[in-house]
């Protein structure tokens, strides 16, 4: 099973700005050496050597994960703008041509969870088949709304390609083909659902929009069955340990503390910090994952080959 990450942003898109494309640049020629830049190979072998931070940025598009199972199966979790790049590189091969399948997961319907739907290239293409699946039994209507003449020049059901929308039960397993899935609710404002893959022997679970806090812990139980012996949890860490807990309680994201203690509990193999806040730089987010990995070193109990890494677009996954 292979997972790569198209958006990792919550919220809404980001940008770079003018002026941290120049800070970026200034962080960079203030650490170069003239050995670095007596050449355009020396200049890209620094640049290369660069941390992500300076060289590039974790992204701005929202939630989008491409789930390739080893069958040849193609999920797609959550239609944020992220899914506009997958979408142009999906053209390039089968759905360019009107030949291309690939099943679609939901987890709710907030509009950086589906704001991709409208300028995701294979939708447009006829023959291209497309399965649906979400516990929201509206969701056909939902994503309808959307695109509604008022909002946008094209319908969803004007886009060619084929669409067939499937409802599934929490709590329940479902199988597409022979990979066995299972979806759970979160607690989120307006509702969320997370979502377990499983593979043979391999297991990837990926839960955005989720508010879990110190007081839930100890009484997690339920979602046991969800989280456990996970070779990757991707989890929302939207929020500061001191935003989740004072300043915006009920808003319906974690911290990467909280996210530890669960990953942690219920024995995650690796877990990847994710659904960044809009404002946060990426100075700001290597703060966060550098806080992180002191929370763990600090955490005894927590075992030495935990992997913990934190979300940008393009990363990718073999488990």
């Amino acid at each position: 099973m292979k997972i790569k990450l198209w958006g990792v942003r919550g919220s809404f898109p980001t940008t770079l700005s003018s002026k941290s494309i120049e800070e970026k640049i200034i962080a960079a020629l203030t650490i170069a050496k003239p050995g670095d830049i007596s050449s355009e190979e020396s200049v890209r072998e620094f640049v290369a050597n660069l941390p992500l931070s300076v060289k590039g940025t974790y992204g701005g598009n929202t939630t989008c994960i491409e789930v390739r199972t080893s069958s040849g199966e193609l999920i797609i979790i959550d239609c944020g703008s992220g899914i506009i790049n997958l979408g142009n590189e999906l053209m390039v091969g089968d759905f360019g041509r009107g030949k291309g399948v690939a099943n679609i997961y939901l987890t709710h319907t907030h509009w950086d969870h589906i704001n991709g739907i409208p300028f995701f290239a294979p939708l447009f293409v006829k023959g291209n088949r497309f399965n649906f699946y979400s516990p929201i039994p509206d969701l056909k209507e939902r994503i309808d709304h959307q695109q509604v003449k008022t909002h946008f020049p094209v319908t969803f059901d004007d886009m060619a390609s084929s669409k067939r929308f499937f409802t599934i039960k929490p709590d329940e397993d479902f199988y597409i083909n022979e990979n066995k899935l299972y979806s759970k609710s979160m607690p989120h404002p307006g509702g969320s659902y997370g979502l377990r893959v499983e593979e043979g022997d391999k297991v990837f679970v990926f839960t955005s929009d989720c508010e879990f806090n110190i007081n839930e812990i100890d009484d997690i139980h339920a979602y046991e069955d969800f989280f456990k012996n996970a070779d990757l949890l991707i989890f929302d860490t939207q929020y500061t340990i001191n935003e989740a807990l004072l300043d915006k309680t009920s808003w319906g994201h974690s911290s990467a503390s909280i996210a530890i203690d669960i990953a942690v509990k219920y024995e995650a193999k690796k877990l990847v910090l994710f659904h960044h806040d809009p404002s946060y730089s990426d100075d700001k987010l290597n703060i966060i994952l550098s806080n992180a990995k002191s929370y763990i070193n600090a955490n005894r109990k927590i075992k030495d080959d935990f992997i913990l890494d934190i979300a940008c677009e393009g990363m990718e996954f073999d488990l």
